[in-house]
């Protein structure tokens, strides 16, 4: 009765809400949701979050990160006795992403986190929903001009420049290099791209980085890309792979036999990457802890805000040498 007179609705909105039963508007959502932040006295809300429904919005391409993730995010949800749901879209596909994540909102969301595409029709999602006063957490990869909570991920730039420094210490000699991303969407990629070209550039200018390869995460088409790169240039000495898509490019250096001439960099150990990593087809791979991830994403959604004392997600350089078998 507390919080229904507080925020100016009746028991049975209250009600509505506090179990996440839908059917009312978001806005008057907002409503209920402060004040029970005011009577609780602190902006975590542990009787709130203990019933809401935290939802997490990923892009739909299969990959073992991305899957991965969606299962970190049910169980650091269960964790903190929030129910996550977990929304797959087709990835690159700005419209699908935006539509999802307004309707999500509109369904009683208290909480997203979502993968997102660096496109205007997101942006305008996301701002429409800013306005509604949902905690919005972008995770694995961010984007500019948005008013979100936070964002839980690498440091791009720092973890491309990683990877170019692994490249220019592993390469031999001179030559060029292919870089397969899965588009320009993904403002992670585009940041790993440019600090992987602006390490190069510094410490081995004698490694020409081709224009990118762009396989939109998808496997057959970074091999059919990677297969191309490798027949036109018979000076290639390296391949960086900035996201996903990464065992059809293995696959493709595998058959035409240049697992050991051609140095990879890849990114996230898992059970798609490891065997590669193993044979010796891929040389190292920048890791990130999914599972931290996830804990930090709901702990954000949850407290509205960035913890104190937060770090980031450390960048992880694995190796046959110290993946964990």
């Amino acid at each position: 009765a507390e919080v229904a007179a507080r925020a100016g609705v009746s028991t049975s909105t209250v009600d509505r809400v506090i179990n996440g039963r839908g059917g009312v508007h978001q806005k008057t959502v907002a409503l209920v949701e402060r004040a029970v932040r005011e009577i609780m006295g602190s902006d975590r809300t542990g009787y709130l979050a203990a019933v809401s429904r935290l939802d997490a919005i990923l892009a739909g391409d299969g990959t073992e990160v991305t899957r991965g993730l969606a299962a970190a995010m049910v169980t650091a949800g269960e964790a903190a006795g929030a129910r996550v749901e977990v929304a797959f879209v087709e990835r690159m596909n700005p419209q699908a992403l935006a539509d999802r994540l307004l309707a999500v909102a509109a369904d009683g969301s208290s909480g997203i986190a979502v993968q997102a595409l660096d496109h205007t029709i997101v942006r305008e999602a996301l701002h429409e929903i800013a306005r509604t006063d949902i905690p919005v957490v972008t995770v694995l990869t961010d984007m500019a001009g948005i008013n979100r909570t936070a964002y839980v991920g690498l440091d791009n730039r720092a973890a491309g420049r990683t990877a170019g420094y692994l490249m220019g210490r592993f390469c031999r000699n001179s030559g060029k290099l292919a870089v397969v991303w899965g588009g320009e969407l993904y403002r992670s990629h585009e940041e790993r791209e440019s600090g992987f070209r602006g390490i190069l550039r510094s410490e081995r200018p004698d490694l020409q980085c081709l224009e990118v390869i762009t396989s939109n995460d998808d496997a057959v088409m970074a091999k059919a890309r990677a297969n191309e790169a490798i027949e036109r240039h018979r000076d290639l000495v390296g391949v960086y792979c900035v996201g996903g898509g990464i065992t059809g490019v293995a696959a493709a250096i595998e058959e035409a036999g240049l697992a050991e001439k051609l140095v990879m960099i890849g990114h996230n150990c898992n059970s798609e990457t490891k065997p590669h990593l193993l044979s010796g087809t891929i040389d190292a791979l920048v890791h990130q802890d999914i599972e931290a991830i996830a804990l930090h994403a709901v702990e954000c959604i949850i407290e509205r805000r960035q913890p104190p004392g937060y770090s980031g997600i450390p960048v992880e350089i694995i190796t046959k040498e110290n993946v964990s078998r």
